[in-house]
């Protein structure tokens, strides 16, 4: 481990550590449940820039700071109801595609997810003219559910933001149109290394963008993006109050993919599936290592983005004497389409992450 994963290491939320001194009297102490970390620090104002006149982080130092705060309206999660809306089961594993590109033939898939920020420009509009354009862009059947996932890098999830509140509406109207199965929140970061005032907000975007989508009609997968206990506490809380909540998200593909890390925050997962009156769903985006764990308290829906990168890289999955999932080098003629490899590595996936499930749970 270098020495600056060795100091990221150190800003991790440790339940077991005491807080900060710094955290005493901070306004915000009861939202944020203060800072518990291995590292050396007063609060989290050790993360401010010292450059208010250009920051563009929710800082309480930075020029932006009370806009910012008035955008979301406050840092708490609290919104009005929406309803509870019917949402067809989904199947324990669902391929990802980014385009139909070097394909020729649909996807042979009961569900398949597509990233949500393919559905929609700055303004708010529809790429696609109806169902079966989108079909065709991403060679889908007719038959296919689609669920789109809101996990994507800081540059596309925040284009979702950008959109205003008008432009997401218009937006939702047009997935509706489509049909769209579900859509799970964008994953708004929370980053280790800035105060946490950044957070709070993020996770105010999330609730707020969960309540514009169920209140329109659009059934959706809360992302409860979080990084300490009482983040989770927070989730649960929303959760108990909200029996619209009926499906969650979460994502192990940045910084929870340290296997200690990612135990962690499985476990504070598992701590939300007591605050819904009704099993949840769990939309899952990584973390395969914690999947068994995790399908002992929430029907569990892995999505795989896998398959397809590796096809397009002309890549063709299998399986070791261990029963590991790996990839070999496959080569095609100059212009032969993929459907074969993404086939093979689609029943491969499918076949390593049914014995991952069937594994017994990792121990804490």
């Amino acid at each position: 481990m270098s020495g600056e994963q060795r100091a990221f290491k150190r800003l991790w939320s440790n339940p077991g550590a005491p807080m900060s001194m710094g955290c005493i009297g901070c306004p915000e102490l009861s939202v944020c449940g203060g800072q518990t970390v291995d590292g050396a620090s007063f609060n989290c104002l050790d993360h401010c820039c010292g450059n208010p006149a250009t920051c563009q982080i929710v800082c309480p130092d930075a020029y932006i700071y009370a806009d910012r705060i008035r955008e979301v309206k406050g840092l708490n999660l609290e919104t009005p109801d929406g309803p509870r809306l019917l949402i067809d089961p989904i199947p324990p594993y669902v391929p990802m595609v980014f385009h139909g590109s070097a394909m020729e033939k649909p996807v042979e898939a009961k569900t398949i997810a597509i990233p949500l920020y393919r559905f929609f420009d700055r303004n708010g509009d529809c790429r696609f003219e109806d169902i079966q354009s989108v079909q065709d862009s991403f060679r889908l059947d007719a038959a296919t559910k689609i669920i789109l996932s809101g996990v994507a890098q800081d540059r596309e999830v925040e284009k979702w933001w950008k959109l205003e509140r008008s432009g997401r509406l218009k937006a939702i109207g047009n997935l509706r149109r489509l049909g769209i199965a579900m859509v799970s929140t964008p994953n708004f970061s929370l980053i280790v290394d800035r105060p946490r005032w950044d957070d709070l907000h993020s996770m105010r975007r999330i609730v707020l963008a969960y309540n514009e989508l169920v209140s329109a009609g659009q059934p959706a997968a809360l992302h409860v993006n979080g990084r300490t206990e009482t983040d989770f506490a927070r989730w649960g809380d929303y959760i108990t109050g909200h029996p619209e909540v009926t499906h969650i998200a979460y994502e192990f593909t940045t910084g929870t993919r340290n296997p200690g890390r990612m135990m962690q925050h499985a476990l504070w997962l598992t701590g939300l599936a007591a605050a819904s009156s009704s099993r949840l769903g769990l939309l899952l985006r990584g973390g395969s290592a914690v999947s068994s764990l995790l399908a002992a308290h929430f029907d569990v829906s892995f999505i795989d983005s896998s398959p397809f990168e590796k096809a397009q890289h002309r890549q063709i999955a299998y399986l070791d004497e261990e029963g590991q999932r790996r990839w070999d080098e496959r080569r095609t003629d100059t212009g032969e389409p993929v459907d074969a490899l993404l086939e093979e590595n689609i029943r491969v996936s499918k076949l390593w992450f049914a014995s991952n499930m069937a594994k017994a749970p990792l121990a804490a």
